[in-house]
């Protein structure tokens, strides 16, 4: 009679069949999407039809870079909150989502409408407790970039949370990790990178613009800000597609986060030591400044991509999915 050996190695037990992300991530962003563009066209028909000064200027600077943005984010914020979820429950996605998505489009549009007037006023509110200096306007602005951080959030992405806990009975709860491809995870990592730059250059903007009296910025200011974050988007997702592999075990949304703010913050500080360097050339040796601007969004550029495969190698730690083979 034969026993087993004890020090034997235990046979592998292949795991279950990793699964990809189901459809209903890209559906709720689909809504969110819808139900903000419906919020500005509503927008644009009050802003025309007010008594205020029509300008366009004014529109094209500061109102279209803000829409812009805010879909960007709403887009990234929903894929990126339902990704997780569904990754962290082992969801394979709802039975029967048509209820989820119409009750998440109401709620989003009727936060957007309450959270927009409401954060107006917030707005005013400060802008008359604080004086016209520097100071004061320093503080409207940082007030503001808070306000607006806290109404996305309460608009977007806690009714999307409550929503998602809402529905789950009609959940489906499966085995297996999920699978995610690689060229996903490089647009996610990328879009962030371009959210945070554009959240960061518009607090600069509006800081610049309140530190010098009557100065008012460019009308292109905006979409000039907006093409920069396009090119530097690019730049973060190849970076990241190289990094990736084809197939990646596992969204680890929390762990993606950590890669883009890693990588966020190695380009500011690169960009701050830059803008010192060549502060100094402009004052001593006495250089072009449209020469050192040129300059430095080439080195901003360059610097993009070793930052990007930096912060996920530190914050996100790719792991490659498992292939399972098929007998048969």
């Amino acid at each position: 009679m034969t026993q087993t050996n004890p020090f034997a190695a235990a046979p592998l037990v292949p795991s279950a069949a990793p699964r990809p992300l189901p459809a209903l991530p890209g559906h709720l962003v689909a809504v969110a999407l819808s139900m903000s563009v419906i919020a500005m066209l509503l927008s644009m028909i009050g802003w025309w039809r007010s008594d205020l000064e029509n300008d366009f200027s004014v529109w094209l600077s500061y109102v279209a870079p803000y829409w812009v943005n805010h879909l960007l984010m709403a887009g990234l914020g929903v894929y990126w909150l339902t990704s997780a979820y569904l990754e962290r429950h082992r969801l394979a996605g709802y039975r029967q989502p048509a209820p989820l998505l119409v009750s998440y489009g109401v709620v989003y549009l009727l936060l957007s409408w309450g959270l927009g007037f409401v954060s107006g006023q917030l707005y005013m509110w400060l802008y008359e407790l604080l004086d016209d200096q520097y100071s004061g306007r320093l503080l409207t602005s940082l007030g503001w970039s808070v306000i607006g951080l806290l109404s996305f959030c309460l608009e977007v992405l806690v009714p999307l949370w409550l929503l998602l806990q809402l529905f789950r009975r009609s959940a489906e709860v499966t085995d297996g990790d999920l699978q995610m491809a690689g060229t996903s995870l490089a647009w996610c990592f990328a879009l962030a990178i371009m959210v945070g730059y554009l959240q960061v250059m518009g607090l600069a903007l509006e800081l610049m613009d309140g530190a010098f009296y009557g100065f008012e910025l460019e009308s292109w200011a905006g979409v000039i800000n907006l093409l920069h974050g396009g090119v530097y988007m690019l730049v973060a997702f190849f970076a990241a597609r190289s990094a990736l592999p084809e197939q990646v075990r596992g969204f680890r949304g929390g762990r993606l986060a950590l890669a883009a703010l890693i990588t966020l913050s190695l380009w500011i500080a690169g960009a701050l030591l830059c803008a010192i360097i060549m502060l100094v050339l402009l004052l001593v040796v006495g250089v072009s400044d449209l020469l050192l601007l040129l300059l430095f969004g080439l080195v901003q550029l360059a610097l993009l991509w070793p930052f990007s495969r930096l912060g996920l190698r530190w914050g996100y730690r790719v792991q490659g999915a498992v292939q399972v083979p098929s007998h048969g």
